[in-house]
């Protein structure tokens, strides 16, 4: 009877020290970073928002146009568009992945904690990224801004706050998405014929409903302007792109088995 008592009892001690949601972020950023593929690939995307932002600011001096914040970090918005949701997707997917799903979830309360905490680290990096993208414009348009008209930092509040959020929208998508498909390479194929072919499929054979079906209704929302979607476009957009994938990613985590 002691021996079961003290396995009793070491066994509610082990279930005591689960760890925390912050223990649990930490660790899917970690994990996000913590590899030579990720690394690379984080590189590529930091090489290719240097290219863009550099290249943008050569063509604006080379056709006389002012070099400012607004016209670099407003300018890459397919950049945006595709590397974020990668984020998400490799946050997302690497569990599965690997199937290492089945090695966390016994030192855990419950499976949700564990979900939410990649949704969330992927949106930490992607803001990483994007906070670079913007720094990196800034020193470019201080460094040329007098060569415009316009002051170099015109609008920067206004770009500012619309990138961010359209940066966590476009994680968002891609989170979204691998939830529900939970395989990295099919998840990515799918994010991007969505991006550059369906949208203009959907455009062009339902323009009347593309408000409705398309996958950027929410970020050109966020834009505004008298063609800005309607709420009744965007909220359906939302729920078909985000929240029912999202909704089946988590329900496959709470009831699957990897």
């Amino acid at each position: 009877m002691s021996n079961s008592i003290l396995q009793s009892a070491s066994l509610h001690n082990r279930g005591d020290r689960h760890p925390g949601f912050a223990r649990l972020v930490a660790f899917e950023l970690r994990k996000l970073v913590d590899t030579r593929s990720s690394r690379a690939i984080f590189a590529v995307l930091a090489v290719i928002a240097v290219a863009l932002v550099v290249g943008l600011a050569v063509v604006g001096i080379r056709l006389g146009h002012p070099v400012t914040f607004l016209s670099l970090a407003g300018s890459i918005g397919l950049f945006t568009a595709l590397a974020m949701p990668l984020i998400g997707i490799l946050g997302m997917t690497s569990d599965v992945a690997h199937r290492t799903t089945l090695v966390y979830y016994p030192l855990l309360r419950g499976r949700a904690g564990l979900f939410w905490a990649k949704v969330l680290a992927a949106a930490i990096l992607a803001l990483a990224l994007q906070l670079f993208v913007y720094l990196l414009s800034a020193v470019v348009a201080a460094a040329l801004g007098g060569l415009g008209t316009p002051g170099p930092f015109d609008g920067a509040g206004q770009e500012f706050s619309t990138g961010l959020a359209t940066c966590l929208l476009s994680t968002m998508f891609g989170v979204a998405l691998a939830a529900a498909i939970r395989r990295t390479a099919l998840a990515i194929t799918v994010v991007i014929l969505l991006s550059l072919v369906g949208n203009g499929l959907i455009l062009t054979l339902l323009p009347d409903a593309s408000g409705y079906l398309s996958t950027i209704t929410a970020p050109a929302a966020l834009l505004g302007g008298p063609d800005a979607p309607s709420a009744l476009e965007v909220a359906t957009s939302l729920t078909l792109w985000y929240v029912i994938p999202l909704g089946i990613g988590w329900w496959i985590a709470e009831k699957g088995e990897a």
